[in-house]
């Protein structure tokens, strides 16, 4: 549940869903979505293929890190135990090459089955190591979980400070990388923990945060004994690695050269591979890890799918208790160009008109020609008959969802309930659900009194559920109706600039208008599968464009039972300049049809137009 005093002030009456506004949801959305397309114009790696590469990454990766040692005794050896609450603490030493020591601590479960899985937990650059509160706490979860669980320092912290870290770029003049030094530490403790008997070194588990999660990453690609891995908040598109400051920890001559993370990622495959992040992180941007993530999965789809998966929490840089869950499950699950240089002028405009006078009275515009093609669209007869009018209505149904770039592939809703009061006999949910996997909807959902199933009144308005007012919802559920509102993607709580969201949709070939008819649907989506909801009514208004989603919504969706709009144009027929309009003109939505044919398509069921902005309907 969100701590809603420490959140934002209220956006209105029903209050913010988010624990902040998720602004850059869009531009992520948008960015993403493009990448997607043009991946898919690449060429695909068959399975022959991969392997090949993959053997190219895996030895390019060896030699930019400059390789590693011949292993060594261990020469290892417990300092101390600690006996705790259904676990106990082994502090450990060893050798990850010949007088370079290694400290660390194993956490042991009280009771288990030995053997046991062992788990290699990295850490980042938190200020304390291997010491801090969120290291820890994950330690003590795998071992209270059943797991043998290893934390190391790593070089130049807490013990093994005088080792040094930050400030040792002279390592590249002589062929080494840090990176390849914390890379063998990690693989000498895997040596440490197969060689227990505790242990099973078939089941071999490795997870970290931010630098930890970039050994992870590295470690797990290069030590297939990792059978499974989770890297939170460090995989993403090394591009992001061109434009930001990072340790001398996460410097690899020539990486770009060898392989993008993806492909690092993808030596992993086929084993388990959970890849976590934050949505709010700055330091590893959710979008570079999204593009990532899809980059990655092409490669787990040549083994198994369902041997890869990412999980989001709403959250900045961090490892915390959702995140620490996720990776708890998932080792549940597998373990248990050219320049050219030229003078150049300017000349007086004058010289460049063709015609001084300017155009012809009675010369074509660009309103005229629209006027000209609607003309000569094909009439289209008055069904006849039922029959005739159910394959009208299906012929309309196809051509709209071509209009609006079809449908988005149904993903779960992944839904989060996020608070819930009561007050004067009404019970208030706020949750936030997924349209697509990267579009979050902060909603709000008042229900009456009683124990049976309601009717629910849907709201799809254009300020999103901010401009709901406190009678309206009170009118709905004095007649017994509980109220759902939400933001529609790029309002409300993930308010984007319209002129810069209404060119990026349009130019992906998804409308803004289908976008928003999408996560209505979504909304149908989640409401159906409650038990406490009956009937669906929908109310959508504030302006056209909310008028026109609410009217697609209801044509397109027979869940709907009835649909009251506001501000809803006559025809699309006429040509306006309005900005309102702007997003109503779908393409080629003509061809298919009008308002009017649009609204029939909602026939039986009722329709309410309020504030009709033309007479031509």
């Amino acid at each position: 549940m969100v701590d809603r005093s420490a959140g934002p002030v209220a956006t209105s009456w029903l209050g913010d869903v988010l624990p902040q506004p998720y602004t850059d949801m869009m531009r992520q959305f948008f960015v993403h979505s493009a990448d997607e397309i043009l991946r898919q114009r690449l060429p695909a790696y068959g399975r022959q293929a991969w392997e090949l590469r993959r053997e190219q990454v895996r030895v390019g990766l060896l030699q930019a890190l400059g390789g590693f040692p011949e292993r060594t005794p261990l020469n290892a050896r417990v300092t101390k135990v600690h006996r705790m609450d259904g676990y106990s603490i082994e502090n450990v030493i060893f050798e990850s090459r010949p007088g370079f020591h290694v400290t660390a601590s194993v956490f042991v479960p009280e009771q288990m089955v030995r053997p046991a899985p062992g788990i290699l937990l990295p850490h980042g650059h938190w200020p304390k190591g291997r010491y801090q509160d969120v290291v820890q706490r994950r330690c003590i979860g795998l071992a209270r979980r059943g797991y043998v669980a290893l934390s190391l320092d790593a070089v130049g912290y807490n013990e093994r400070q005088p080792q040094g870290h930050r400030n040792s770029w002279f390592l590249f003049s002589a062929g080494l990388t840090l990176q390849a030094i914390e890379c063998w530490d990690n693989i000498r403790a895997i040596d440490y923990l197969c060689s227990r008997e505790d242990v099973d070194p078939e089941r071999i588990g490795c997870t970290g945060a931010s630098g930890g999660g970039n050994q992870t990453m590295y470690v797990s690609a290069l030590d297939e004994r990792i059978k499974a891995a989770v890297p939170v908040c460090s995989v993403e598109m090394i591009s992001d690695y061109m434009v930001k400051d990072f340790c001398t920890c996460e410097a690899i001559p020539g990486e770009v050269r060898v392989a993008d993370l993806t492909e690092i990622c993808g030596l992993i495959a086929p084993r388990a591979l959970l890849l976590i992040h934050g949505i709010l992180d700055q330091g590893f941007p959710i979008l570079e890890a999204r593009r990532a993530a899809s980059r990655i999965r092409d490669i787990y789809r040549l083994y198994d799918s369902e041997r890869f998966s990412t999980f989001e929490s709403y959250c900045e840089h961090d490892y915390n208790a959702e995140m620490r869950q996720a990776m708890y499950n998932w080792f549940d699950r597998w373990l248990m160009g050219h320049d050219t240089c030229s003078e150049e002028e300017v000349v007086d405009d004058r010289l460049l008109r063709a015609l001084p006078d300017g155009l012809p009275a009675g010369d074509a515009s660009l309103a005229s020609l629209f006027v000209e093609r609607t003309a000569t669209l094909m009439p289209r007869s008055e069904p006849t008959s039922r029959q005739a009018w159910l394959e009208r209505r299906q012929e309309l149904t196809a051509g709209l969802w071509q209009v609006l770039g079809g449908q988005p592939l149904r993903t779960g809703h992944d839904e989060r309930l996020l608070d819930i009061s009561r007050e004067q006999g009404v019970r208030t949910e706020r949750l936030w659900l997924r349209s697509e996997p990267d579009i979050v909807l902060p909603c709000c959902l008042l229900v009456p009194h009683g124990d049976e199933p309601h009717d629910v009144t849907v709201y799809l308005l254009q300020g999103g559920k901010a401009s709901l007012s406190h009678d309206e919802a009170q009118a709905q559920m004095r007649e017994g109706r509980a109220v759902f509102a939400f933001d529609q993607r790029g309002t409300g709580e993930t308010a984007y600039p319209h002129h810069l969201a209404f060119p990026s949709a349009f130019a992906l070939g998804r409308p803004l208008l289908g976008m928003y008819v999408w996560d209505t649907i979504r909304c149908l989506d989640y409401l159906c599968e409650r038990p406490d909801v009956a009937r669906i009514h929908l109310v959508a208004g504030g302006s056209p464009e909310a008028a026109m989603a609410g009217l697609l919504t209801a044509a397109l969706d027979r869940r709907v039972a009835s649909v009251s709009l506001d501000s809803l144009p006559a025809t699309l027929a006429v040509p306006s300049e309005q900005p309102e309009f702007t997003t109503l003109y779908l393409p080629n939505l003509l061809r298919h049809g009008d308002i009017a044919d649009i609204a029939a398509m909602i026939a039986p069921r009722p329709l309410r137009v309020s504030a009709l902005l033309d007479e031509h309907l």
